[in-house]
């Protein structure tokens, strides 16, 4: 699956937008601490509202990001995923 993330960091804080099968949605939360960025991203699918949230550490190009699930269909098994800067 392919998602498109666009973050912006102003200061400590991260704004921007997640995109993916489920559309577009704001982040929330969004912070910068060194080389570790954190938000949040809630969608609501059928009536459950389910919230992700992100922690990842800029590597480069590159942030490694670990993916919590809260709420939805239920627990969820973390997940991880390299989110990579695109190249114009």
């Amino acid at each position: 699956m392919t998602v498109t993330m666009n973050l912006k960091a102003d200061g400590d804080k991260l704004s921007g937008t997640v995109s993916g099968r489920m559309g577009e949605t704001e982040i929330s939360d969004g912070k910068v601490d060194g080389d570790n960025v954190m938000f949040s991203v809630v969608r609501e699918f059928n009536g459950n509202k389910m919230t992700q949230h992100y922690s990842g550490k800029l590597d480069g190009d590159t942030i490694h990001f670990t993916i919590k699930m809260e709420g939805g269909m239920g627990d969820m098994p973390d997940r991880k995923m390299d989110a990579h800067r695109a190249t114009t």
